[in-house]
């Protein structure tokens, strides 16, 4: 389902080919929980042909502080990104990490 982030630039390359959807997720925030859930459940019944990463913030804040700098996005957690062509598309925060909206932001172009 997911992957890990061992190269932000492998990660850009990729968007150029297909849809990256990053979850940046805290392992010690209940709404991160619940997004996470969000996430997971939308990926269980997804037939897009996404690439999926996980970037649990505690293990991985380096990566997280630069995903942010990289995409121009403010870091929170937990946070869904869209990433295309290098570019965040769509950025969920919080409480707009639900399944409706995470369909709405792949689809989207």
């Amino acid at each position: 389902m997911y992957k890990t982030i061992e190269s932000l630039t492998e990660v850009l390359k990729t968007s150029h080919e297909r849809t990256v959807l990053i979850l940046k997720h805290s392992m010690t925030c209940p709404i991160s929980a619940r997004g996470k859930s969000e996430v997971d459940q939308f990926l269980d019944t997804c037939d897009r042909d996404l690439e999926t990463y996980l970037v649990v913030v505690q293990r991985e804040r380096p990566i997280s502080k630069e995903l942010a700098r990289i995409l121009g996005v403010p870091h929170q957690s937990p946070q869904v990104l869209v990433v295309r062509d290098g570019i965040a598309e769509k950025v969920l925060n919080h409480y707009q990490i639900t399944g409706e909206n995470i369909e709405m932001a792949v689809v989207e172009k």
